[in-house]
């Protein structure tokens, strides 16, 4: 047991165990323990310059986009990334990115998807993208419309981005939406 944790114990003043600290029972506020370095200054001033922003947040974080992609004869049965690049309505913690969106807060979010294609007869199989998480659905042939909604785990940094394949030449008009429900859980909580 350390010296300063032996004191508060004991009931020395409460000054006393603000000023000082220990690295066996005082933590960085980053949850690391303090380096040397640190810890020698930390009592001096804190030590939140040197950590990183945390990691996730609670403020809101929504966006969508939107776009067209033209699947030619040239790029059939390959998948395509689809270009949405108009992004509506966005918060400050969502930017727009080569075809998708970044998530600039950690935690769960509610993630939808739909899309449209002209002409509606060749079958189109989407691809979502969501941090490393794959999730397939399909515009079965003469349908042209398909639509998903799921809920993921979102590191800070992740992109949510959507590929296309289809079976003939199309149009595709698509919107993708994601929204923040929580922060307040982490990914282990859930899987």
């Amino acid at each position: 047991m350390s010296y300063y944790y032996k004191k508060y114990l004991k009931g020395s003043p409460d000054n006393d165990r603000r000023h000082r600290c220990n690295n066996d029972w005082h933590r960085h506020p980053c949850k690391k323990r303090c380096d040397d370095d640190c810890h020698k200054h930390h009592c001096k001033r804190h030590c939140d310059d040197d950590c990183e922003r945390p990691d996730s947040d609670d403020r809101p974080a929504f966006g969508t986009v939107t776009g067209t992609t033209a699947i030619t004869a040239a790029t059939v049965n390959t998948p395509i990334t689809l270009t949405l690049t108009n992004l509506l309505s966005p918060s400050k913690n969502v930017r727009g990115v080569s075809g998708g969106i970044e998530v600039l807060e950690s935690g769960e979010y509610f993630i939808s998807f739909t899309a449209s294609s002209t002409p509606a007869g060749p079958a189109v199989t989407y691809t979502i993208n969501a941090g490393g998480f794959i999730q397939t659905v399909t515009s079965p042939a003469g349908t042209g419309t398909a639509t998903i909604s799921l809920i993921r785990h979102l590191r800070r940094g992740d992109t949510v981005t959507v590929t296309a394949t289809a079976t003939a030449p199309t149009t595709i008009n698509a919107s993708l939406f994601v929204a923040k429900i929580s922060s307040r859980f982490s990914e282990k909580d859930f899987y």
